[in-house]
């Protein structure tokens, strides 16, 4: 059980990252669960702060 659990917070995070490179914004965030909310904003901040850097 927990490493479904574990799966699906790391898909969250995958698809944040994906999503902040393709310069969505958050708001977009799917997930009206709050931890996979929040790792999808993590990948998100992730993805910004990498595109700064590259910038």
């Amino acid at each position: 059980m927990k490493r479904q659990k574990r799966d699906r917070m790391t898909r969250a995070q995958k698809r944040g990252y994906q999503a902040g490179i393709a310069g969505r914004s958050k708001e977009m965030c799917p997930y009206q669960a709050l931890d996979q909310r929040s790792h999808w904003l993590g990948g998100w901040r992730d993805a910004m702060a990498d595109k700064a850097v590259l910038a």
